[in-house]
């Protein structure tokens, strides 16, 4: 059946069940069946309201009521009518609609249990692994747009090979580009890192010869760079007391140890040739 009416379900018998019926009494009972089925079961027995479903007069429609009752198309029970076949027909979908809720529900929680079972499997069999506490993992961070050389910076640069002009003029590119840079490769754990690798890098694409380490350079690039280590000194006492006395008299003041760069012996022969 389906849910369907029973003349909807089966319309032969529906036919079969009308033959002899006048055409108007035909169609009325057929709208009267819907209205049973839309009211589930029980239709409220007020010739106003029903007439005016119908489109008919009051008179009209108490006389095609008479004539349904007397063919046992509908049976009036206290303030309704009703239709027996209707209500067997809906007691029987209750059953089914019942049924199939419970057969639904069952599935459900057959699925349930075997989702639970298998996210249970799921997590023994994982390993047992120890997540570190909220806030204990190492975050990076940007650039300041501060950022200046510090003398360590300074000294790993010379390391690679960098002259003073080169160190200055690389720290300038590389705030430049770590400030402006976006994305998640602008976040850097270690920023001296960073700068040692930049400088590396720097000394690699330099010229053959330009880039060796300061324990190979040449005589005269140390001397050029004893210079402007005697330079940075200079600059930096101007920012300090002065190195004279009121009396004019001069204090030690910043000092070119050659020494430092070529040894006694060789800062000697050089100095002699």
């Amino acid at each position: 059946m389906n849910g369907l009416p029973y003349y909807k379900a089966y319309p032969r018998d529906f036919i079969e069940g009308t033959i002899g019926m006048e055409f108007e009494v035909k169609c009325t009972y057929r709208v009267i069946l819907d209205l049973i089925y839309m009211q589930g079961g029980n239709l409220r027995d007020d010739a106003r309201y029903i007439s005016g479903l119908l489109g008919c007069s009051i008179r009209k429609w108490k006389s095609i009521r008479e004539k349904l009752i007397a063919a046992d198309k509908i049976v009036v029970l206290g303030e309704f009518l009703t239709n027996y076949r209707a209500l067997k027909q809906l007691e029987t979908l209750s059953k089914l609609q019942d049924k199939n809720r419970e057969n639904g529900s069952k599935v459900n929680k057959n699925n349930i249990l075997t989702k639970a079972t298998a996210e249970l499997t799921r997590v023994k069999s994982e390993p047992d692994i120890k997540k570190e506490p909220k806030g204990s993992q190492k975050r990076g961070t940007r650039l300041p747009p501060d950022w200046t050389l510090s003398n360590r910076n300074i000294q790993d640069a010379q390391a690679c090979g960098l002259t003073t002009g080169e160190v200055r003029h690389e720290a300038n590119k590389f705030r430049d580009y770590w400030i402006s840079a976006t994305g998640g490769k602008a976040s850097k754990l270690d920023w001296d890192a960073t700068w040692r690798n930049w400088c590396r890098n720097t000394a690699e694409r330099k010229p053959s010869g330009r880039g060796r380490p300061m324990g190979h350079r040449s005589n005269g690039e140390k001397l050029a760079n004893a210079f402007d280590e005697l330079q940075r000194e200079i600059l930096a006492a101007e920012d300090g007391p002065q190195p004279w006395g009121d009396d004019g008299s001069a204090h030690a003041g910043p000092v070119l140890d050659l020494e430092s760069f070529f040894g006694s012996s060789e800062g000697r022969g050089q100095a002699d040739g």
